[in-house]
Formats: structure tokens, sequence, C-alpha cells
């Protein structure tokens, strides 16, 4: 019995931490901020940052009437390295983002720290809102390995010495 709940412990625990925060997905950095006459909410991912792919994405609504904005508009995002001042600017667009409601602009950060510009321009004038993400390196398997192996190790040793003992006292 005690084997099958350390057994389930073991590995429901590691379900969960899978699927725990900071695992890839996104973080709002501006919700629903009026700037100007637009409603902006501005998101990015993945969350924690990494070197590698990272997009920052914008749903603008039109400040006066609520209504969503999903063309007639040019949004553009810059990305500017804190440390260097190396600037990378993308026009954000329905096919980046995959959908016809948001806007999204890819990068390729190094890491480091960085300052994300996001400006949207249209008849009704322009906002800009600015928002700052940490990329940090991309975590490899070898990293997940070096840290989980003696993990796997010790429960392995754990469990096998429960068997062995289960099996004397029969």
């Amino acid at each position: 019995m005690s084997v099958a709940l350390l057994i389930v412990f073991v590995f429901g625990y590691a379900v969960v931490d899978a699927a725990g925060p900071g695992t890839g997905g996104s973080r709002i950095f501006v919700a629903d901020k009026t700037v100007g006459p637009y409603v902006l909410l501005v998101w990015a991912g993945p969350s924690p940052a990494q070197v590698g792919r990272y997009t920052v994405y914008a749903r603008v609504n039109d400040a006066a009437s609520g209504r969503q904005l999903r063309e007639g508009i040019q949004v553009t995002v810059q990305a500017v390295e804190e440390a260097t001042g190396e600037a990378m600017e993308a026009e954000a667009n329905h096919t980046n983002a995959g959908n016809s409601l948001d806007y999204a602009a890819h990068f390729e950060p190094r890491t480091g720290n960085y300052t994300y510009a996001v400006t949207v321009a249209g008849p009704a004038g322009q906002a800009k809102v600015d928002f700052r993400d940490r990329v940090v390196p991309t975590i490899t398997f070898g990293v997940i390995s070096a840290i989980a192996g003696p993990f796997i190790v010790v429960i392995g040793a754990v469990v096998w010495y429960m068997l062995a003992r289960r099996a004397e006292k029969r």
C-alpha cells in the first residue's frame, strides 16, 4: 500500500508541477488601459521569457464606443535591450496572432532586460504603452536532467528498498 501511495505521489506531483505557472504561458503587462483614443490589452509570451521566439500581443478597442478595432489601425512593437541599447522593431498583425481579434509581433531576443513599446496609430490618433521583461537562457534537457537525475535515482532506491523489504517479510 505504501509503495503504491509513494508512486502516486511522485508521479502525481510531477504532472501537477508540469502544468504549474511559468511553463510557457503568457503574461499580461497592460490590462485594459485607456491610452488616448484606445483601450489597450497587451500581453506577451512565453512566460518566463526565454531566448528564442518571444511574441507580444495587443488587443485594441475604441475608447469612445468600446468596439474592438480589427482593421484600419497600425500596431508596431519596438524592443530595446537595456544594457546595449540594441533595438528591434516589428509590425504586429493578425497573421502572427493566428486570429482576427489580436495583433502580434514576433521577436528573437537574447538574454537580458528589454523594454517593449507598443504603438497604435489610426484615424482616432496615436497611443503608446511600455513594459519591461527579462529574457533568461532557455532551459535545456541537460539542465533538467542534472536537476532531476539525482532525485529520480533517490526515488528509485527508496522504491527498490521498500519492495525488497516487503519481499523479506513474506
